[in-house]
This record gives C-alpha cells, structure tokens and sequence, in this order.
C-alpha cells in the first residue's frame, strides 16, 4: 500500500564494506525525514550484510533485505517489491548525497507537478572532485513535457543513469532491470523517460559519484553487447503497446540498436584480431627463436635518420 509522502530509497549492496556506512549515513541524514531506506545484501562475501542488519537496529526507517548474488538489476528489482512510498529513488553503495537532495527534488516534483525531477552530479576518485553534468547543458531548470522527455533517450544530451532522481511511484514500480546486464539503466531509464510527461534537471549537484576503481561497471566489447541487448529489449516492449506499433519511435530504436550492433562488432572484431595477432606472433618467435638470440638492436642507434625522441 503507498504511503503518502514517503520516499522509498533502494541500496543495492555488494562488496562494498569500505563505504556502505558513509552511503547510508549520507540518507539517514537527509532534511527530507519520511524515508524508507532498502539495503538490499546482494550476497556480498564482506561484512556488508552486518553492516545493512547494524543499521536497522539503529533507525527504524531501515530494512534489510539479503539474497543469493543476483547481481545489481536483481537488487534493484527485488527491492522494488519492498517499496512503500509515494516516490522511489535508487542509490549506489559506493556513492553519497547531499544533505537536502531528496527535499530540493521532492519540492521541484510537488511545485511543478513533475513525474521525475533529476539533480546535477559530483565526481569523486577520493582524492579530487568535478562537478559532472549526467545531461547537455542547457537543459537545467526547464520543464521538458510530453514527448520531448522521450525524445532525450535518442540523444547523448542525457546520460541513461537512474540514480541522480527521485521518481513518481507510478513511473517505476512495475518496470524491472534486465538481469545480468551490466547497462540495465539504458533500458530501465528508456522506460522511465518513454512514460514520464514531465520532468525538470536542476543544476545543483547533490548526488556524489564515487569512481570506484572496483566498480562492476563493464567496459569493451561487453558494454556494447549489453547495450544492444538493453536496447532490443526496450524497443520489443513498447512494440507491445499497441498505440507504438506503427510510431516512428521503433524505428528510430531499430537505428540505434544497430548502430549499438555495430560499435559491438568493431570491439569484439578488434579484440578477436589482437587476440589472433597475439597467437600469431608466437607461433613465429617461437619458430625463429635462434634468430632472434642472435639479433642485435644497437645498430638502430646508428642511423642518423631515426630519432628516438
């Protein structure tokens, strides 16, 4: 049943004992008091569990939820069905707030009427931190409605992260992370901006991304491959929905899905050649290993027309 007022916030935990304390203190100290804060243990080896199971005995605002290892978007998704509140927000256990993120975005939502309002963003490696702008400068404090808030999933003015907002409980609560996919937010922020009428960025930065050098987030070859899979799974949902059958929206995501395919094909192609180029260069030293015991190197340093600088 949803509770009016309450925002529902959504931790998934894993192997982050380092800074789960400072994640959770940075909520519990929220200005915006009527809070339900869902540590989800996503079977972390650490001492994360204790920690998340410490917390509920010390504020009552807290539950802790354990499972098995289902990875971020089994988190995510399990601690929506925990979910009591009329808004929903979602944060990374290696990352922190400002002390009054939520209230500044509860207030933009409740004054405009909005179905999400998203915040600005602090980059930290620990040591430094920049200010980070998860979207195209421009966009901040404007009302964007309708169709122009789906119209941001087509461009790179907006980075496909769900975690810098606070959202309508209608908009999410229904709509799961694909599991096992490391770029579960470009399909779920797909869905979200795809139903969303109205939305506001503010240009205050009150979210704070830690860089964490130990982070799950994939790279190469497989980000591309887990993009494609995000986007094709985005596109075969709103073909579903019968008033999307014929929009020029799913062949724009058919656009995209390739374009995506084919950034896949590049990497994987350009790792399978190095991989080959790798095998092959063995074989060949191994071949014609007595000449190069006995080649010299030095008589590069001789010719006047090679620099070394």
């Amino acid at each position: 049943m949803e509770q009016k007022g309450l925002l529902s916030v959504i931790v998934p935990v894993y192997k982050v004992e380092a800074y789960l304390r400072r994640c959770i203190d940075s909520i519990r100290n929220q200005t915006y008091k009527p809070l339900q804060i869902i540590l989800v243990d996503d079977g972390s080896p650490d001492g994360c569990g204790k920690i998340c199971d410490d917390y509920t005995r010390l504020d009552d605002r807290i539950i802790a939820v354990h499972q098995e290892n289902e990875g971020l978007s089994g988190a995510r998704n399990n601690g929506l069905l925990f979910a009591k509140g009329e808004y929903i927000a979602f944060v990374d256990s290696d990352d922190w707030l400002h002390p009054e993120m939520y209230e500044r975005l509860i207030t933009l939502i409740e004054e405009h009427d909005l179905d999400m309002a998203r915040c600005s963003v602090i980059g930290s490696d620990g040591t430094k931190e920049e200010a980070i702008l998860p979207h195209k400068k421009g966009l901040e404090n404007q009302l964007i409605t309708g169709s122009d808030v789906f119209e941001l999933y087509f461009t790179e003015f907006l980075c496909k992260v769900v975690w810098n907002a606070v959202y309508k409980r209608h908009l999410v609560i229904d709509i799961l992370s694909p599991e096992r996919c490391h770029s579960q937010d470009n399909y779920v922020s797909g869905r979200y901006l795809y139903r969303s009428q109205r939305m506001m960025i503010t240009d205050e930065c009150l979210y704070y991304y830690y860089k964490n050098p130990t982070s799950t987030t994939h790279g190469g070859h497989k980000r591309f491959l887990d993009i494609c899979i995000c986007t094709e799974k985005l596109r075969d949902d709103l073909i579903h929905q019968e008033h999307m059958r014929n929009s020029s929206y799913i062949d724009r995501l058919n656009k995209k899905l390739a374009r995506e395919f084919f950034h896949f094909v590049r990497a994987e192609d350009d790792r399978y050649r190095l991989q080959s180029m790798e095998r092959e260069q063995k074989r060949f030293i191994d071949a014609n290993l007595d000449f190069f015991r006995r080649l010299r190197f030095d008589w590069l340093l001789r010719k006047k027309k090679i620099s070394l600088y």
